[in-house]
């Protein structure tokens, strides 16, 4: 417990009693313990406290505290909405002003994390700081000896929301802003950062990689993809206007096999695109694998706002698909140079017919089976026309390798030869469920950028195309 001012008190969750459940009665034993609290505000504040509960994962007994209990709960190690913010500074407020003697008692489960960040907001309401940087530190130094009581950059990200709020907006928290989360970019990326990505809001989950129907069944390292400009990666839903309809507050995860990161933004807040360095995302810190210089891009747009396709970036998927196209032919030509030897191979073995009729049996199924068309010509109006079965035909078994600053396409041979020389599929190409799409369809529009030419140009007004020649 912590006096922050001499009215407003910072504690852990008074523990101890029966009501909040058994782990209640055992946190007793090293929190608070719900008897000693009752005995403080009774002895020193008797009739002039109101209790503020932040938890949303327990609660206990109103009337333990005489029922002035009030619950404004959001989730640990999260943010809450910004009109929950402002609807606790306004109680807290009321209270207050009721009686110079009242106090505001605030607490969470631990005490830290969520109670700094309204305690920092009724701060800046009260006009005992005017910046969010002046009362985190503030808060930090009276709640914590070693001065991280408030450290979360989602949290801290949302006292400067309040900020402005109080100063932009005269205190009236914004109107939700609809939006669609276009895309993510991820730039300075190393190879071992390829990350599944969740999208979700206060009422649930928006987005899923590991269950949306197009990407449910890659490895999160294949939900990504190399942009033109070298060392970015590009996360987005070829042929689709978004990846999730957002509005107010939402929270991006990332999640992978060295741990799991995320950050909570506001479309009120943003602009069209919003950076974030490896110490604005939560979590991060506590990655095995360190990732020096790693950005990560969030591009929105408003609902309604036209999604423009960029000649710049048809070009890019016009020599994508010239790439692979390349790519296959070479490849169908060293898979005949192979068949054409084994098949002499094997008539110099039947050469007891003087006249060279003695044919193996199995040449003519050889030859037969490694035939493979070469793919045709993808005009410009197939990229445009959202086609993904001729994207998936043009490169079948197309994979677009996620390693750093590279961007190494192999095209698998359609062949029925189960001949290590005929080529090696991708592990991707293995038919889909009923209803959803083929991974190697994805991977295959992705990589050509045939179904939407603006895979890598979200319509944000600084599109990367245009920074570099495109390679």
């Amino acid at each position: 417990m912590a006096y922050i001012t001499e009215n407003i008190i910072a504690m852990g969750f008074p523990a101890g009693d029966m009501s909040s459940g058994l782990l209640g009665y055992v946190e007793g034993f090293y929190r608070n313990h719900m008897e000693e609290v009752l005995k403080f505000f009774e002895t020193h504040h008797k009739g002039k406290y109101k209790v503020y509960n932040l938890c949303s994962e327990r609660l206990y007994d109103a009337s333990l505290f005489g029922g002035k209990v009030a619950c404004f709960p959001f989730d640990d190690h999260n943010c809450p909405p910004l009109q929950l913010v402002a609807a606790f500074c306004q109680s807290a407020y009321s209270w207050l002003k009721g009686d110079l003697e009242n106090v505001v008692v605030v607490h969470c489960k631990a005490g830290m994390a969520r109670t700094g960040l309204m305690i920092t907001c009724l701060l800046m309401y009260l006009k005992f700081f005017q910046s969010a940087e002046e009362s985190i530190n503030y808060y930090n130094q009276k709640r914590c000896v070693d001065g991280k009581g408030l450290v979360l950059p989602s949290q801290i990200r949302y006292v400067n929301y309040f900020e402005r709020v109080l100063k932009e907006f005269k205190g009236e928290t914004p109107q939700g802003r609809k939006c669609i989360l276009r895309g993510i970019r991820l730039h300075k990326c190393p190879y071992w950062v390829r990350p599944g990505v969740t999208i979700s809001d206060h009422n649930g989950v928006l987005f899923s990689s590991k269950k949306h129907p197009r990407t449910k069944d890659l490895l999160s390292e294949d939900i990504w993809f190399n942009a033109p400009r070298k060392g970015v990666l590009v996360f987005a839903l070829p042929g689709e206007r978004c990846v999730a309809d957002i509005n107010g507050d939402f929270k991006i995860q990332f999640s992978d096999r060295h741990g799991d990161f995320y950050c909570w933004l506001n479309t009120n807040m943003m602009e069209t695109r919003q950076i974030l360095e490896t110490s604005d995302l939560d979590g991060f810190e506590k990655r095995r694998l360190p990732s020096p210089g790693l950005q990560v891009e969030v591009v929105i747009l408003d609902h309604d706002a036209p999604i423009p396709r960029k000649k710049a970036a048809e070009g890019t998927a016009i020599q994508s698909t010239t790439a692979a196209k390349e790519a296959s032919t070479a490849s169908i030509l060293q898979v005949n140079a192979s068949t054409e030897g084994s098949n002499s191979s094997q008539l110099v073995d039947g050469s007891d017919d003087a006249k060279g009729n003695t044919v193996s049996g199995n040449d003519s199924g050889v030859q037969e089976d490694t035939k493979v068309a070469v793919p045709g010509e993808i005009s410009a109006g197939d990229h445009q026309g959202g086609d993904s079965s001729k994207a998936a035909k043009a490169i079948d078994a197309e994979k677009v390798e996620g390693s750093l600053g590279e961007g190494k396409t192999t095209a698998g041979v359609g062949s029925q030869s189960d001949s290590k020389d005929t080529g090696v599929l991708s592990r991707h190409d293995a038919s889909p469920r009923s209803g959803a799409v083929a991974p190697s369809d994805f991977k295959a529009i992705a990589a050509a950028s045939a179904a939407d030419a603006s895979v890598f140009t979200f319509g944000d007004d600084d599109d990367y195309d245009s920074e570099e020649e495109l390679q």
